[in-house]
């Protein structure tokens, strides 16, 4: 990859550096040390790229990220919320955060990229790590978001082992209601999974597969732990593990899932992908892990371009849906 002389960069030594720091650039930033940072090119894709799970609420200047997506071909995005957190901030902000990025592309003389500024889809639910936060009152907040034709699914929801910020019976307990609401709703589930795979199927099967679909967020195991949800019809979205040098077995777990399910994501503000380490993600970094995805699928009977129209077409048709009946009749 063709790279530009380093250039130094102060930055807070506490935070991670964000590409934000160098203002609106059209360029990606690979940090290096000693306060230095390099130039990189982007992928060049022949197609658009869709951003599955991200969280633009988190990032500091959201609409900056959306009109660099609008450069680098990243025309949806799905921005993750949580009823236990401050999801009115998206849900009040996504619009000017899209007005307020095609002013900065005005503002930067790339106007014919206006147009291009991602469309975006709200998801909400209780993360694990707050489960011990929902009642009553959070379940009827959420279905109060859920109503709401933005949103798109639920999520993201599930299990984490790993940290274990609620306990478990209470993550089971959250969890199950909220498959429910995806029975009752007709919207899909967005699922964070950590060290829990195996229970969580349990709990799956047990309550059921959601007919609206299931996405199993963040994909970063091997092949034989994906096997059952591929088995199930779940969708399978990778983010930035898929790029890691170490990865190998995450990148073999891709190849046993059906092209029609795979999905691109970046989990931003986390998660940046090779070789980015080190900086703050931002939704356009997707296209790193479209281009490592793109890749790893062609062979001689499908070349990048096609797989790059079938995995933004898998996007579409889970997250950008028209209003369930039921949003229909209880919208907010």
């Amino acid at each position: 990859m063709h790279t530009q002389e380093t250039i130094n960069q102060s930055s807070d030594s506490d935070r991670m550096p964000s590409e934000s720091d160098f203002g609106l650039t059209m360029r990606f930033h690979q940090k290096r040390k000693k306060g230095k940072f390099r130039e990189i090119d982007a992928p060049q894709l022949a197609g658009p790229v869709a951003d599955t799970h991200a969280h633009l609420s988190m990032l500091n200047h959201p609409d900056y990220h959306l009109a660099r997506c609008a450069y680098f071909g990243v025309t949806f995005v799905c921005s993750i919320t949580d009823p236990t957190e401050n999801d009115a901030l998206t849900y009040d902000s996504y619009a000017l955060w899209q007005r307020q990025a095609r002013k900065a592309l005005c503002a930067a003389d790339l106007d014919e990229y206006r147009e291009a500024v991602p469309k975006l889809r709200l998801a909400c639910g209780c993360h694990p790590h707050n489960a011990s936060r929902y009642t009553q009152e959070v379940e009827d907040h959420l279905l109060a978001q859920l109503s709401q034709p933005i949103t798109c699914g639920i999520g993201e929801i599930g299990l984490d082992y790993h940290y274990d910020f609620s306990p478990r019976e209470v993550q089971r307990e959250v969890f199950k209601r909220q498959i429910n609401l995806a029975h009752t709703t007709r919207l899909p589930i967005f699922l964070h999974i950590r060290e829990a795979h195996d229970e969580a199927f349990s709990i799956l099967t047990e309550e059921g597969f959601p007919e609206a679909g299931v996405l199993l967020h963040c994909f970063n195991l091997d092949s034989e732990t994906l096997q059952p949800w591929v088995d199930a019809g779940c969708y399978i979205a990778y983010g930035g593990p898929l790029t890691f040098k170490k990865s190998d077995y995450v990148r073999d777990s891709l190849r046993c899932v059906p092209l029609d399910r795979l999905l691109t994501e970046t989990d931003s503000p986390y998660m940046t992908p090779e070789p980015l380490r080190g900086m703050e993600c931002g939704p356009e970094h997707v296209i790193f892990t479209a281009d490592m995805m793109a890749r790893l699928v062609t062979d001689e009977t499908l070349d990048e371009a096609a797989v790059l129209v079938q995995l933004y077409a898998n996007a579409l048709s889970l997250q950008d849906r028209p209003p369930t009946p039921w949003q229909l009749r209880h919208q907010g």
